[in-house]
């Protein structure tokens, strides 16, 4: 008995572990565009860009004063060496004179009262370092590795507002928009023929600034926004549209193909510092370099961070996700065809893309500003498709199920008549001889079951991730539950006024049981038939192949629900679309059935 209960044990675990791994067998649509687009929203660097007015302010206020002066300092000593300033005109040439003097920088610091300002890592204040990349910072710590230092950090961003620049305006002027900043130098080779629009560049909180006509360089109207606040639209946000650069690229192969490597720009930056450290020491020494090991740790942290997202599948050019630390960032993911999916595999072009080119067809079509209520009339459109085809291709399998529901009765009479056949194999024999007569009267072959599941369980899949990697799913929100993120995450979710559902609570709590509610009424409801047409059928002894069945129904319920409750709310959606016509499927068969066995009477 007990190596039964392990038996059972195994057979859950192993149902469960194949389940996890053939859904994520299906390749990831991202590219390392894709990736860097991610990327750039969790790690915006330390560095605050406001207004002149705005900096004149922090230099007059007490509390302030002393970090700006602090800064000015570090500044002056890194102009004598040819380095990016820290604090003063964001944009300078190479003889550092401003050629904008509407936007300034600086690097907010934590300074205790009566404390002096050091311009240390631990102490950086801004409101977009906290999250991922002082997490970071927190861990490599812990792991032992060196530091880079704040300043070092600094200078990354003014690569970053350089490059961002650049690309901005140069893709616009030249209408080449795969035009890839390759160098710290490009930024002065290609000043003269933007510093017009260079000059018209605003913060972007300013009450003249029109975002219409002007460009900012700030992603949200607020310079460090500590949650979400309005935001300033890619087409007017250098380093909204155009930050991605820190963690991109440019390369050519061998037979002139084109890439764009992941992080590749922020070695070749890297490369340049620690060039630069060797004749400028004094501010930019050997400890302020990031160490190869760190910089490895960094970019396996940050990989890993956007490696996990699957929603990449786009069957046109847009902003997509809900991204950053306070996951109101869209970035824009390139828009994947046919071809493009046949590269990634077989199943990937045979299926997963279809299901997604179809959703998203769907999802435009009902709201092309995809604010959520279009995507789920395009996910129970696509559902009922899907359900229909697999129906259409396995009516004959549903069908013998259904019936052998039915003869459960006199299956267990079979049972009751050869009561050893778990021992004796004559009367194994037996018994499995005279059901399987019981069948071939009934019209049922068992192995047809089998076949469909072997072609259902792979659609399954391709459906599972055609869903997970659109990108039209990973935006917008239904009653403030945002069809991104998971729904355990969204219950676990206590900010602010949560009773309100101002982060759609109680639309992923609703959501949640109605979906476990469904799934499980699904797998439950032809057995409740079943034992209701048999009702008057004497009771029979029951086997040990009937409770494990029914160990296995109950284990898959339990296994549904857990995975459920870690589904992004879409998926979510999904199933609960399922279950329903999973029950109405049922309702029909049982009908068709009860209809069938009145005419045979």
């Amino acid at each position: 008995m007990k190596q039964f209960k392990h038996k059972k044990i195994l057979a859950l675990g192993g149902l469960g572990l194949g389940v996890l791994l053939l859904t994520s067998c299906t390749a990831n649509f991202c590219s390392p565009t894709d990736q860097s687009a991610m990327a750039y929203p969790y790690d915006q660097g330390v560095t605050v860009y406001l207004t002149k007015s705005e900096y004149d302010a922090l230099k007059a206020d007490n509390s302030t004063k002393a970090v700006i002066e602090l800064e000015e300092q570090l500044s002056a000593t890194a102009q004598i060496y040819g380095l990016p300033t820290v604090a003063g005109p964001a944009f300078v040439d190479s003889t550092y004179n401003a050629l904008n003097e509407k936007v300034y920088k600086y690097v907010p610091l934590t300074v205790g009262e009566g404390e002096t300002p050091e311009f240390k890592l631990e102490k950086a204040a801004a409101n977009k370092y906290q999250g991922f990349l002082k997490d970071l910072v927190a861990n490599a710590m812990k792991a032992g590795y060196a530091l880079p230092s704040l300043y070092y950090y600094s200078v990354i961003d003014d690569y970053v507002l350089r490059a961002a620049t650049t690309e901005y305006f140069v893709t616009r002027q030249e209408g080449n928009a795969s035009y890839v900043y390759a160098s710290n130098a490009d930024f002065e080779a290609k000043l003269p023929s933007f510093k017009t629009d260079l000059a018209s560049v605003y913060v972007g909180n300013e009450s003249d600034f029109d975002s219409t006509k002007h460009v900012a360089v700030n992603p949200y109207v607020l310079i460090d926004p500590s949650e979400t606040c309005e935001e300033i639209s890619a087409a007017r946000s250098i380093l909204r549209e155009r930050g991605k650069v820190k963690f991109t690229g440019y390369s050519v192969d061998g037979n002139g193909n084109e890439s764009r490597p992941f992080c590749e720009n922020l070695e070749e930056w890297d490369n340049e510092l620690r060039l630069k450290a060797i004749d400028s020491a004094e501010i930019l020494g050997v400890y302020d370099i990031p160490t190869v090991d760190y910089l490895n740790y960094y970019k396996q942290q940050i990989a890993a961070k956007v490696s996990a997202v699957r929603s990449c599948i786009a069957t046109r050019e847009g902003y997509f996700g809900h991204y950053g630390t306070n996951a109101d960032w869209r970035v824009s993911i390139e828009s994947k065809d046919w071809g493009y999916a046949w590269k990634k595999g077989f199943l990937e072009g045979l299926l997963v893309y279809p299901v997604t080119w179809l959703l998203d067809t769907m999802a435009f079509g009902f709201d092309a500003n995809l604010t959520g209520v279009g995507q789920i009339w395009a996910l129970i459109i696509v559902t009922l498709i899907v359900r229909g085809l697999l129906l259409a291709v396995s009516w004959r399998s549903t069908m013998d199920n259904q019936k052998m529901q039915a003869l459960q009765p006199e299956l267990a009479k079979l049972q009751q008549k050869y009561p050893n056949a778990n021992t004796n194999q004559a009367d194994k024999q037996r018994m499995s001889q005279e059901q399987m007569m019981l069948y071939r009267r009934h019209g049922i072959k068992p192995f047809r079951q089998i076949i469909f599941m072997i072609i259902q369980f792979p659609v399954f899949i391709c459906v599972w991730a055609g869903l997970q990697g659109s990108a039209a799913l990973s935006t917008g929100e239904v009653l403030n539950m945002r069809l991104s993120d998971n729904i355990n995450t969204i219950l676990f979710n206590t900010k602010g006024t949560w009773y309100l559902n101002t982060t759609g609570w109680w639309t992923a709590l609703v959501l949640f049981i109605l979906m476990a509610g469904t799934q499980i009424m699904a797998m439950l409801l032809p057995k409740l038939l079943a034992k209701k047409s048999t009702k008057d059928v004497a009771k029979l002894a029951k086997s040990q192949t009937n409770n494990t069945m029914k160990f296995m129904s109950y284990g898959l319920i339990i296994f549904t629900i857990i995975m459920g409750f870690f589904l992004p709310s879409a998926m979510g959606i999904y199933w609960l679309i399922g279950g329903l016509i999973s029950m109405v499927q049922t309702l029909i068969t049982q009908a068709i059935m009860a209809k069938a066995k009145k005419g045979r009477k």
